[in-house]
């Protein structure tokens, strides 16, 4: 079984709600799944670290980047996902690719995989929802991978 740590903050509550569906989806396919704000942080010891962060004003929360710079991600999977209104204003490849990369560029860990969601609620929710519990899976499969060193 895999394990899986999600670190993420929050300011109003939709990175919170997207966290626990892809907890869910993780968890749905044998993965063990801990999830902490990244003050919470004790341990690295897990198959996989995700690391998400809402976007405010074209930044990502300062707690996320701080999390990403620790030494102790070194030779770790992590991957990467971002909540944001980009993708409902017709802007999500730009703007997903610069946040992700700042992210990206941001890690001390071995990026393995990087995603973003939409932060809607309303309408989109079912839809994200979805999106979110499967990439929870994706999160199970690769917590069972080796890592590659260069």
């Amino acid at each position: 079984m895999g394990r899986i740590l999600i670190v993420f903050d929050s300011k109003g509550g939709s990175s919170a709600e997207i966290v626990q569906w892809i907890r869910e989806g993780a968890v749905s396919k044998g993965a063990q799944v801990d999830v902490c704000k990244p003050e919470e942080v004790r341990s690295l010891d897990y198959d996989l670290i995700t690391v998400g962060t809402p976007m405010y004003n074209d930044k990502p929360m300062e707690s996320i980047l701080n999390f990403l710079g620790w030494n102790g991600l070194s030779n770790k999977k992590v991957a990467l996902f971002i909540v944001c209104f980009a993708g409902i204003f017709g802007m999500r490849n730009f703007m997903v690719r610069k946040y992700l990369e700042e992210l990206k560029g941001a890690c001390r860990g071995k990026v393995v995989k990087m995603t973003s969601f939409d932060s809607a609620k309303g309408p989109w929710r079912k839809v994200n929802r979805a999106v979110c519990i499967d990439f929870g899976k994706e999160l199970a499969s690769l917590s069972y991978m080796a890592v590659e060193t260069t």
